[in-house]
């Protein structure tokens, strides 16, 4: 999890270190050493690690301090119990957080759970966007519907990263969780007026099996076949937008109602949504509840095609200090170019997006495409 490449002045032998390591490995290190050189101080020739920003706060390590080495090794076993995601959070918990030595860095390692990545939200436009949609969802009067073609995404993201903190990172944006006021639930996610010979009602979706019997009754229907579906409400914005309307089963409806509230609590998984929709564009509501159920199938991009372009390298697995090694060799920015027009990469309002399994009908390709060159 962190390399450690050691010297003693006077002496050309590096000698590494690979952390976490047993008290064997760290005395054998330290025998190694020796061996070039009894009289000399030991130096630090370089750190590697597989969180990409965590060498540039190890500047002041002193190896021949065996508290501050001790302490290395139980930050990298640490970072050793982290998944993928945990550690992209903790490289960003990082930058976002006053680090003046190794006891912070423990500490925040610990702490991760306490933070939240946003994924592909890496600039103060992309964060000024996913706040827009946010506050939309949250019935925010600051981004009414009428203004979104008006607004300053980028002053919206700056505002809201100088009141939060947190950091960008190239998989997201990172930040503390009490500090994370973008989602909130709201009940009723899709709103339907119903009407029976009997009696009309309002159901607020998504319901339980219970309450959708009691709305039967209520109607004095056996099944919603039996009654019409007079309108349909929704409380997320753009989604009256791009899901048709006509011809809805009530089922198929509380489905939807539920999956959406799904994405809500997923981090970026309600845009990556309505992104879908845009460019799929559901000819009905079964269609629309087709893409939700597979979101899993889609992904979003970053904006930028350098940062692509390092996000299709870790995809087939390539890892940080590999790309560190051959940045400056590669053109980053054409490969991310040359990927999004391959995989059918589509621009829609709310970011990118690309279809996982095969790529977007090249009709489809033809009418998005015009925005990413």
């Amino acid at each position: 999890m962190i390399q450690l490449f050691m010297k003693r002045s006077g002496s050309p032998v590096i000698v590494p270190l690979n952390l976490p390591a047993s008290h064997d490995a760290m005395t054998e290190a330290a025998s190694q050493l020796d061996e070039a050189s009894r009289a000399g101080k030991t130096e630090i020739v370089e750190i590697k690690s597989v969180i990409a920003n965590l060498p540039s706060y190890l500047g002041g390590l002193d190896p021949d301090s065996r508290t501050q080495l001790a302490q290395l090794n139980q930050l990298s076993s640490i970072i050793a119990k982290m998944d993928s995601r945990e550690r992209n959070i903790y490289a960003g918990a990082l930058d976002g957080n006053s680090i003046n030595d190794l006891n912070d860095m423990i500490r925040v390692a610990v702490q991760v759970s306490d933070y939240i990545l946003i994924p592909n939200v890496n600039s103060d436009v992309t964060l000024g966007r996913y706040v827009a949609v946010a506050g939309q969802i949250q019935g925010d009067p600051r981004f009414p519907e009428a203004a979104w073609p008006y607004l300053d995404f980028a002053k919206i993201g700056a505002e809201y990263y100088a009141e939060h903190g947190g950091a960008y990172t190239y998989a997201g944006y990172v930040l503390r969780k009490q500090d994370d006021e973008l989602v909130r639930e709201k009940k009723s996610k899709i709103q339907l007026d119903l009407s029976s010979s009997q009696a009309q009602v309002s159901i607020c979706l998504p319901a339980t099996k219970e309450e959708l019997e009691r709305v039967k009754r209520t109607l004095g229907i056996d099944c919603f076949a039996e009654a019409a579906v007079t309108k349909v409400s929704f409380s997320v914005p753009y989604m009256d937008e791009h899901i048709p309307t006509t011809g809805v089963c009530v089922e198929d409806a509380n489905e939807l109602a539920w999956a959406i509230e799904g994405m809500q609590c997923e981090d970026g998984e309600l845009l990556k949504y309505l992104s879908v929709l845009s460019v799929e564009q559901p000819g009905t509501m079964q269609e629309a509840l087709r893409c939700a159920m597979n979101l899993d199938d889609y992904e979003r991009i970053p904006e930028d095609t350098y940062e692509y372009g390092q996000a299709v390298l870790r995809r087939i697995g390539a890892d940080d200090e590999l790309i560190d090694t051959i940045d400056g060799y590669m053109d980053f920015e054409k490969l991310g170019e040359d990927t999004m027009a391959e995989e059918g990469v589509r621009r829609t309002e709310f970011g990118l997006i690309r279809r996982c399994n095969s790529p977007f009908a090249e009709e489809t390709q033809a009418m998005e495409m015009g925005g990413l060159s």
